[in-house]
């Protein structure tokens, strides 16, 4: 026994002389000592998923034979305590619509939107069946009312609608913009989805989801993440998360499909967002959603089309990325994240990129069609928020400077990606006589295809870019925002952030203070290019000090200038549920614009810095401070000063305005 003792003794000593050795480690680190070996700094072990379906399946109990007469017993006695599983659950007849019929928009209306969201929403999130819905909307019309249709169809329908609104290519003056149109489909969606029920199905999944989509792009995304919760919690219930049955074929892949599409929109909400992720990786046994448009998943069978007829997929393009956002997720709850693990993660992006089709592989010199470029640089945003996570204070100056180049690599690679779909201009030449900017088709089609998450991604690429005197790529991420407009809400706020640190910029380098080791020494600078980190609870260091609590909320805010108020004389039966009046929003590009100067003021700062940086390099190297440093395609630098258009206006000074192609 007292051996034993001994032995427990020396086990506690030692777990409690490596905790004090650990302590010391990370104060010598805060304390700026770089004569640590980082050798001894021990690497989590990454539990990263396999690339690839998975096609192990769990454990299924025997089929019982003669035992038809028990499961109608347990239905029967069970009624009230619990249900079957989903695949055996007998739906009760679902209750047709029969409150007031909701007005039907003009016919050539709902075309156009349910057209703008086949060829957005449904390629990323393929939630229905197509040609059955398109029967159920034909039928719909014909019919001109909603009596009799199943009343979950009705929410959903106004979703799809509300959705549509959103995917517009219309990028002039006076166009209208979505959500003046789409915020009345969706109080009509709430207004007649029925949440007091136990029934629920497929369809109640696909609406919350749809809602979620649509209050993400109008960046309201706490109402986002709550119905984005409720999608999960219904999808959940209906057990979308798990492969059984055997459900009929059509059904079976539009289940797979539905759940996918719900799991990717949770891992990248949750990664845009800073929330915590609502579907465990445990919980989910699915298999892959096949990657075949929707006429081939046929009654009797999923025909496999030619490889040349099979137009890239841009759901099956996103799993593969997500799948590994939950273990991403934790590596970031760490102080710092080890270079090993940072090599064990680019060897497993370099795998995914490498499982890749043709159109999304990086190497790739085909062009790419623009409403593609979301998909193809989903692994990039994934990348970046990794490779961000050691710009904070807590790490040395040599992790910062390395992640500041992880950052601006995944950054380069996204304006590769907008690079070669800009060669699908077809006013884009090698030619001399090249457009000064994108032409109106390529604009339509980028913005046809163009959610809020990509435009923040643009956003921060454009800032690290930026940083690190990457000015003629990062005009090439401005590019794309440019096109996006103020079709975005995030996308005018990202404007607006950017002429805010390009001014920033703009002083330092003018002041003798723009160089790289200066910078990274600038805190403030760092906390400006860093971006939304400081909107994470669990990476941001800039409130660190602050006053909170009842301190800080004792100062009254102003609602947001881009939402109207009530008033209070107004109609307290006019609203909808769950608001006393509607939400009306205001376009934001009026006011906003009037802050910045919109993206034409942008480009000019970034032309003035590049062309700053070219006169720099022409008097010497010595004198250079960073080097020009152009995208992967260039084979020589921009022509600014031979092609370039003189543009006039604030912050222009003598630099001249960049087209674009000669950027490309």
């Amino acid at each position: 026994m007292s051996s034993l003792k001994q032995v427990q003794d020396l086990e506690k000593q030692l777990v409690q002389a490596k905790q004090h050795i650990s302590q010391l480690r990370s104060m010598l680190q805060e304390r700026g000592a770089t004569d640590l070996d980082a050798k001894t700094t021990p690497t989590p072990l990454l539990n990263l998923p396999e690339i690839g379906p998975n096609t192990e399946r769990r454990y299924t109990p025997p089929t019982l034979e003669d035992f038809d007469h028990v499961r109608k017993r347990l239905r029967t006695i069970g009624r009230g305590i619990f249900k079957p599983p989903p695949p055996y659950r007998q739906q009760r007849p679902q209750a047709s619509y029969s409150l007031p019929s909701p007005k039907l928009p003009p016919k050539h209306v709902a075309d156009r939107l349910i057209s703008q969201y086949h060829g957005a929403v449904h390629v990323y999130a393929p939630l229905l069946h197509w040609p059955t819905f398109v029967d159920e909307y034909e039928m719909l019309y014909r019919a001109g009312t909603f009596q009799g249709i199943r009343h979950i169809w009705v929410p959903m329908f106004f979703s799809i609608l509300a959705c549509g609104t959103l995917e517009t290519q219309d990028s002039s003056p006076g166009s209208a913009r979505p959500e003046a149109e789409g915020t009345g489909y969706v109080e009509t969606c709430i207004q007649s989805l029925d949440l007091w029920t136990d029934e629920l199905t497929i369809d109640h999944a696909r609406t919350a989801l749809l809602l979620s989509i649509f209050f993400m792009e109008l960046n309201l995304k706490s109402a986002a993440w709550i119905w984005l919760g409720s999608a999960i919690r219904i999808s959940q219930d209906v057990g979308l998360h798990y492969d059984s049955g055997p459900w009929p074929i059509v059904e079976a892949e539009v289940r797979r499909r539905v759940w996918w599409s719900i799991y990717n929109w949770d891992r990248l909400v949750s990664l845009e967002v800073g929330r915590p992720l609502l579907i465990d990786d445990d919980d989910c046994e699915v298999g892959w959603p096949t990657p075949v448009d929707d006429r081939y998943i046929q009654l009797n069978g999923i025909v496999m089309p030619p490889d040349s007829q099979s137009p890239p997929n841009g759901l099956i393009a996103v799993i593969p990325v997500v799948r590994f956002i939950s273990q991403l997720k934790k590596t970031l709850k760490a102080r710092v994240v080890a270079p090993a693990t940072l090599e064990t993660y680019d060897a497993y992006f370099q795998s995914i990129m490498l499982s890749y089709p043709e159109p999304y592989q990086i190497t790739s010199g085909a062009p790419l069609d623009p409403r593609l470029l979301c998909a193809a640089t989903t692994l990039q945003v994934a990348r970046f928020f990794l490779y961000r996570h050691n710009l904070s204070p807590a790490c040395r100056r040599s992790e910062r400077k390395a992640a500041l180049d992880r950052c601006v690599a995944a950054a380069k690679d996204t304006a590769t990606y907008i690079s070669r779909s800009l060669r699908t201009d077809p006013s884009f030449s090698d030619s001399s006589q090249q457009p000064q900017s994108a032409s109106p088709s390529w604009k339509a089609r980028l913005r046809s295809m163009a959610p809020g998450m990509y435009c923040t991604h643009l956003w921060r690429c454009t800032l690290v870019l930026a940083f690190r005197a990457e000015y003629a790529t990062a005009l090439v991420c401005v590019c794309a925002m440019s096109a996006v407009g103020d079709l975005r809400r995030a996308n005018v706020a990202c404007g607006r952030n950017l002429a805010f640190f390009l001014e920033q910029l703009i002083d330092r380098v003018h002041r003798g203070e723009g160089n790289l080791q200066q910078l990274l020494a600038d805190e403030e600078m760092l906390a400006y290019a860093s971006g939304d980190m400081q909107g994470c609870p669990e990476s941001s260091w800039a409130w660190t000090g602050s006053e909170t609590g009842t301190k800080l909320n004792s100062t009254p805010l102003h609602p947001p200038s881009d939402i109207t108020q009530p008033q209070p004389n107004g109609d307290p039966t006019a609203g909808t549920y769950p608001h006393k009046a509607p939400l009306r929003m205001e376009s934001p590009s009026e006011t906003d614009s009037k802050e910045w100067g919109g993206w034409e003021r942008i480009e000019r700062m970034l032309t003035q810095l590049l062309d700053e940086q070219r006169k720099s390099y022409s008097h010497g190297p010595h004198t250079l401070q960073h080097p020009i440093h152009y995208p992967a395609q260039l084979q020589q630098p921009p022509n600014v000063a031979g092609n370039g258009a003189m543009s006039s206006g604030p912050n222009s000074g003598s630099s001249s305005r960049i087209s674009i192609a000669n950027i490309m």
